[in-house]
């Protein structure tokens, strides 16, 4: 799905060139140009020594990571976002959902069995997400 954004030269080279200094590794390479196809054609904030474990995690820190771990959510998060900052949200999103659905069946695993209601919608959640990944 090609973007309508529209770029003059020196914008797509002043980002290239950004790309560039950064020191992106090869991991990056699909994610790019997925997002340069979304509009998305300058790098991520931050630099390749940042950690998502830093007091105020950078875009490239928190991508980096899901990329390595969670690849497909990367993958959905830039198919329908123009922004690093809106895909960074929509994954931070989607992690949090995925904490409060396990903390949810692990309160539930305390008890000897979930009620019927119950274990339908743990199965429900973890067949959706199976499918999402």
């Amino acid at each position: 799905k090609m973007t309508d954004r529209t770029f003059s030269r020196d914008h797509w080279n002043a980002a290239q060139d950004a790309w560039k200094a950064g020191a992106f590794s090869d991991e990056w390479k699909e994610y790019r140009h997925e997002a340069a196809m979304r509009g998305i054609i300058y790098p991520p904030d931050g630099t390749k020594w940042d950690s998502w474990d830093d007091d105020d995690p950078s875009e490239r820190a928190m991508l980096i990571r899901a990329i390595r771990e969670t690849p497909n959510l990367v993958h959905r998060a830039i198919a329908d976002r123009k922004s690093w900052a809106a895909v960074v949200a929509y994954i931070v999103r989607e992690r949090d959902d995925w904490r409060a659905e396990q903390a949810r069946a692990e309160r539930y695993a305390v008890r000897d069995e979930p009620d019927e209601r119950e274990a339908v919608v743990i199965l429900k959640a973890i067949i959706d997400r199976i499918g999402q990944s």
